[in-house]
């Protein structure tokens, strides 16, 4: 019986931790997508260009206005474990009509390509996660 139990043990411990990781990717990534879908909203009914701008080193990002001057909102961090690939954007510019200045994509990642999920935003400020 112990030996059975030591068997599941062995076999399950590895796919909750890969499901763990997996999740805070997830997670992480749907924060972000939803700062940049805020900060899209924000910018149209304010009439204003707001920025998200992404430290891919220290994994935080962040809202600003007045041309990336003055912090809108609190600072945010990925997870410890995750980070932003290093070919992410490092600035998502929207124009006061949703419009953003050029496309994006910012990928969080844990390491584990398969875990990866990437945000896409176009120019028309569409925010997509896959």
């Amino acid at each position: 019986m112990v030996g059975v139990m030591g068997v599941i043990t062995a076999i399950t411990v590895p796919l909750i931790a890969d499901a763990m990781d997996r999740y805070e990717v997830i997670s992480a990534s749907q924060q972000v997508a939803s700062t940049v879908r805020s900060a899209r909203f924000q910018a149209v009914a304010r009439n204003q260009v707001l920025e998200v701008q992404f430290d891919l080193e220290a994994g935080e990002y962040r809202v600003f206005e007045d041309g990336g001057v003055t912090p809108v909102g609190e600072l945010q961090r990925l997870p410890t474990g995750v980070s932003f690939d290093a070919g992410s954007a490092v600035m998502v510019e929207i124009q006061p009509t949703g419009r953003v200045t050029g496309a994006a994509t910012i990928t969080v990642s844990n390491g584990n390509e398969v875990n990866d999920r990437t945000i896409t935003v176009s120019t028309s400020g569409r925010v997509q996660l896959q």
